[in-house]
């Protein structure tokens, strides 16, 4: 397990802050400022660094752009649990946004719940002329989830499945003992890894404020998880959308991911062999995913676009 002093930890090249809502953001960057802005979002309990790899790689086309999200990391810790919600978080990444490339439109790739707020993001009006495309790891969109759920109700034995097993865990994790302290301690993270996702376990970038983080993640299940799928809002997108799919992830079933289909205009779907820490695990992969997608939209948009004579 690897530790906030690591040397094999890439570096990010520039670091600065943003304030969104009286919050201040700490944002991590690494590339050439000239580039084609990428920003990427980590989900619960962890910090900018598990992009670490995956933004080094990235360097040689992109601006990459992380964040710590608030709560975690070296961001602000806000006391009310109100101030958790996907609204907020959604808001705290167009302030980044607005700060990094306010004349620009930014690619995107989220993983956890860092890709359920980008979901969030990317059903918000704001996105159609700031955010060119979104790829999402190992993160549904809740409300359509909420919504798949309220239009099955009535077959719900026959047809729930494989997420049945899913809802009674949330249940679970939910209750009164704080989730972070209940699902995802950083010390047996690859030991999860191990016996959930079936594969050897890795290192892990554990930050120095890991205590925090894991209690910032679990208030933001807290206050988002069962309010979006008991009370789902219909949400819809133009922003193209690529959904990285491992069929075998211990914790987001492949098949909650059908229910966005419906609801986002341009979307492309990749299964991948890998488990749910994708980013630690599989870097490279994660990174060539993107590229090529990011290069896939350039490639429309060119094919569009009026040529003068």
């Amino acid at each position: 397990m690897t530790n906030e002093l690591d040397t094999e930890t890439p570096r990010p090249d520039r670091q600065w802050t943003v304030t969104a809502d009286g919050t201040d953001l700490a944002v991590f960057e690494w590339g050439d400022p000239a580039a084609e802005p990428l920003v990427l979002v980590h989900g619960l309990t962890d910090t900018h660094r598990v992009w670490a790899t995956v933004a080094a790689l990235l360097t040689d086309g992109f601006r990459v752009i992380t964040y710590d999200v608030r709560g975690h990391g070296r961001s602000d810790n806000p006391a009310l649990l109100s101030e958790f919600r996907l609204d907020r978080l959604a808001d705290d990444l167009f302030a980044v946004i607005e700060a990094a490339s306010p004349n620009r439109p930014v690619h995107t790739c989220g993983h956890g719940w860092g890709a359920v707020q980008l979901w969030e993001a990317v059903c918000d009006p704001r996105a159609n002329t700031t955010i060119a495309s979104f790829t999402a790891i190992a993160g549904p969109n809740l409300d359509h989830f909420g919504l798949w759920l309220r239009a099955i109700a009535p077959h719900v034995r026959l047809h729930a499945g494989d997420v049945g097993w899913w809802l009674r865990s949330v249940r679970w994790t939910l209750s009164p003992v704080p989730v972070a302290r209940r699902l995802y301690p950083p010390r047996v993270r690859t030991l999860l890894v191990e016996r959930l996702g079936g594969v050897s376990p890795v290192p892990a970038r554990i930050a120095r404020t890991w205590a925090t983080d894991l209690l910032a993640g679990g208030r933001i299940a807290q206050a988002n998880l069962l309010h979006h799928v008991r009370r789902p809002r219909v949400r819809r997108t133009a922003v193209p959308v690529q959904l990285l799919v491992d069929s075998t992830d211990p914790f987001v079933p492949a098949a909650i991911y059908d229910t966005s289909t419906r609801w986002v205009d341009r979307l492309w779907r990749c299964a991948v062999p890998a488990d749910h820490w994708l980013p630690v695990t599989e870097p490279l992969l994660v990174a060539e995913a993107i590229a090529n997608f990011v290069d896939d939209m350039r490639a429309d948009l060119a094919s569009i676009t009026p040529r003068s004579s």
